[in-house]
């Protein structure tokens, strides 16, 4: 199981038993609350507040540390760039001069920050998609923008289009994990040889992941016929979502939390 993103976890834990849309309203205005912070106090706050959804999951760390591992490369990436590009304010915060090549104690905060955010904002949607079946997002997605069907919105298909991508990240990650086994027993290397060569070996895999995406698209496209999907605007679901007392008291909380964010990210402290 090499990418968690996607996948249900069921385990008896207080955040398996809120309503889908409460967890999704929290996932969504975190990412935004996220961008209001802007010091070491406001982060603590988020940082408790994602270990604390961590820790009321009842997931272990280290499905989480999954869900990170395979885009780490990627926030390394975003932290050079970041660290490499940030221009100095003046000599003195300059920390590394080479050359042209010159690294500020301000591009190193900016990287820093970048990954925090990055990190937290991956944590919180592991923590959605592993506390909550993909049916049950979809029909939260649904019920939450619902209103905007008065305007011509077709949120069903629009929910049913999201529980479907969720449902083939880990499909075609456990695909894609095969390729590289299958291409990794004939001899192929992706971790020696210059960029343009380990570029080059990506393509004899990505290939194959999309012929089989193709075929898992289509096996689900007859799968959906044979049993007479309908996608009418009537259509009705199994399983009634309920508001629950305790959806709107860890709504309460998390409202408390984002004014916390917003005020100490202004206030003169």
């Amino acid at each position: 199981m090499n990418n968690i993103f996607g996948r249900f976890l069921p385990t008896d834990s207080l955040l398996g038993k809120l309503d889908p849309r409460t967890k999704i309203v929290i996932d969504f205005f975190f990412v935004i609350i996220l961008l209001f912070a802007n010091s070491w106090l406001t982060y603590g706050i988020l940082i408790f507040f994602v270990a604390f959804a961590i820790y009321c999951s009842k997931i272990p760390i280290k499905v989480f540390w999954l869900g990170l591992r395979s885009i780490l490369s990627l926030v390394i990436l975003m932290m050079l760039i970041q660290l490499l590009l940030t221009a100095p304010s003046d000599q003195s915060d300059i920390l590394i001069s080479f050359g042209w090549l010159r690294i500020s104690s301000t591009g190193l905060i900016n990287s820093i920050i970048i990954a925090l955010r990055f990190f937290l904002m991956i944590f919180m949607t592991t923590v959605l998609t592993v506390t909550t079946p993909s049916t049950s997002i979809a029909d939260g997605i649904s019920s939450l923008l619902k209103p905007l069907s008065k305007i011509g919105l077709d949120t069903k298909t629009f929910a049913l289009l999201i529980s479907m991508t969720l449902r083939f990240v880990p499909i075609l990650s456990d695909e894609f994990s095969t390729i590289v086994d299958a291409q990794r027993s004939r001899g192929l290397s992706l971790k020696t040889g210059s960029i343009v060569k380990r570029t080059k070996t990506l393509i004899p895999m990505i290939i194959p992941l999309i012929s089989v995406a193709f075929k898992k698209a289509l096996t689900l496209a007859d799968t959906m016929e044979i049993r007479g999907f309908i996608d009418a605007k009537s259509r009705t679901s199994f399983h009634q979502l309920k508001f629950q007392k305790i959806d709107l008291i860890v709504l309460i909380i998390f409202t408390v939390i984002s004014f916390s964010i917003v005020y100490f990210s202004y206030a003169k402290l």
